[in-house]
């Protein structure tokens, strides 16, 4: 895990806006960073396999929309007042050369911050125009895309003023009540070494949180939106940094079968599988796309599987360690597992009506409305699924979608139904939904709600 700094204290800088502008430029170059990375890429199976054959002429048009927003960020920042401005680059010399480390902070060269960081922020548009050149280009491969992250990255880490930011990292903000609840559950540990390596680990969970969020905004504008997708890069890293935090680290400290184990067990089981889900599904060929509506509807829905993973994340490690937490005095709008079971038994329900309406009358008019509501369930419902059984959904959207007569479609609709119901069985079993017992239709061997034994959506 990496170490964090106190780089957050509000006393530092003028206002909290100047800290809003920090905490997006330390975002944006590691995920700059990330994003030259293969691994942290958002790519297919096949392109995986195949990446030296790969066309990274639109990942560097992602890049180039990146950098163009850290020099805007630069600039701001630079205009949030040069006395305060001041101190935060002597403040970053300090913080850069520790006792007992033999790290040095970079010598500056005589002149003003203000000279300083206006060289900054020239050096940041030198590189969007280069990057905004080679995007046009009709073939990058691979190592010249990996040769150009060298040397981008490798520039503004020898920076003497953003090259700290890619060393530390700023605190997430709290607020004060997930303060106290963290604190209930810290306090909790009787090991001083647990507490601190537990306390590591939450500030990584609420940071990557933070950056969820941070990446619907960064979807905001048609023109640049596809830059959000560093942010999923940065995402992705730090998902791999904290699974190996908990693997290597956290959970050797417990006894091997203890309910701590296994909870942490649990955690590392679902970042891996939700980061696979948006890495490996949602984001794939987002960088290719042209419709911006469709560019916007993937980033939102990765967006929100991640914010969902570190909220989870945070939840289930909270209770792990500390029984009787409520979440919402972490997160107010935190849908919980119930929340979530209940949309989606209802959501796969709806889906269910529409396909029998299309069974019992194979017209046009009802296969519309049995596309539709699949669309619907594809942005919603679907990421509460198993991941294998995406591909399902994805196969019946494909194949209903066809142009052909509707009673052609009977035999898939058919199964389409009965894949439908068996889901809404299983989900019937989550132990969540034990006292909600759910009034929709039947399925074979009983209520929808399941009978006993466990779900494999537990």
């Amino acid at each position: 895990m990496p170490r964090f700094t106190v780089l957050e204290t509000s006393a530092l800088f003028s206002n909290r806006v100047k800290y809003d502008y920090l905490f997006e430029m330390e975002m944006w170059l590691k995920g700059l960073e990330r994003f030259f990375q293969i691994d942290c890429l958002p790519l297919s199976t096949f392109e995986r396999s195949h990446a030296s054959l790969k066309n990274y002429a639109e990942e560097i048009g992602a890049v180039r929309a990146g950098v163009a927003h850290m020099t805007m960020l630069a600039t701001q920042l630079l205009g949030e007042g040069k006395e305060d401005f001041a101190s935060f680059l002597l403040y970053l010399d300090s913080q850069v050369a520790r006792p007992g480390t033999s790290e040095m902070p970079a010598r500056r060269h005589g002149g003003s911050a203000e000279t300083e960081f206006a060289l900054v922020v020239e050096k940041l548009d030198d590189f969007a125009k280069i990057l905004d050149e080679l995007s046009r280009a009709p073939f990058v491969p691979l190592q010249t895309y990996l040769s150009l992250g060298r040397i981008v990255v490798g520039t503004l880490r020898q920076d003497p003023n953003l090259g700290v930011l890619f060393r530390e990292n700023l605190r997430p903000v709290l607020d004060s009540e997930s303060k106290q609840s963290l604190a209930r559950v810290l306090g909790s540990l009787p090991e001083p070494a647990h507490r601190g390596a537990l306390a590591a680990l939450f500030v990584a969970l609420f940071k990557g949180l933070r950056y969820a969020e941070r990446a619907r905004t960064a979807a905001e504008a048609a023109p640049t939106r596809k830059r959000a997708l560093l942010v999923f890069s940065l995402l992705k890293g730090e998902s791999d940094s904290i699974v190996l935090f908990i693997s290597k680290q956290l959970a050797p400290r417990f006894p091997g079968g203890s309910a701590q184990t296994e909870g942490l067990r649990r955690i590392v089981t679902a970042i891996d599988a939700e980061v696979r889900k948006v890495m490996d599904v949602e984001l794939v060929d987002v960088v290719l796309m042209k419709d911006a509506d469709l560019v916007l509807t993937r980033l939102e829905g990765a967006a929100v599987l991640m914010r969902d993973l570190y909220q989870q994340s945070v939840t289930s490690l909270a209770e792990t360690f500390s029984s009787g937490l409520d979440e919402r005095t972490l997160f107010p709008a935190y849908r919980t597992r119930l929340d979530q079971s209940l949309v989606l038994r209802e959501e796969l329900a709806r889906l269910a009506k529409a396909t029998h309406e299309f069974v019992k009358a194979p017209d046009k008019k009802a296969l519309r409305a049995l596309v539709a509501e699949l669309e619907s369930f594809r942005r919603s419902g679907m990421r509460h699924l198993m991941f294998k059984d995406w591909s399902l959904f994805e196969r019946f959207h494909a194949g209903f979608s066809r142009e052909r007569p509707p009673r052609t479609f009977l035999p898939a609709a058919h199964q389409l139904e009965g894949f439908l119901k068996t889901l809404v069985k299983e989900i019937g079993k989550r132990s969540v939904l034990a006292n909600h017992p759910f009034k929709g239709f039947r399925v074979d061997g009983g209520p929808s709600t399941g009978g006993p034994g466990a779900s494999r959506y537990n």
